[in-house]
């Protein structure tokens, strides 16, 4: 988990909240990705 935190967050300290900020940034990025993802996929079936 610490990882994350020095991935989304470097420089700051790896305390609870910054695992919490980090978890919640990483979860919102693979969000965002599944829904481009998707777009893509529709877009290039349906033609347009």
């Amino acid at each position: 988990m610490v990882w994350l935190a020095r991935h989304w967050l470097p420089g700051r300290e790896p305390d609870p909240e910054t695992l919490g900020a980090a978890l919640w940034l990483e979860q919102r990025h693979w969000e965002h990705m599944r829904a481009a993802v998707a777009a893509g996929i529709d877009k290039a079936f349906s033609g347009k």
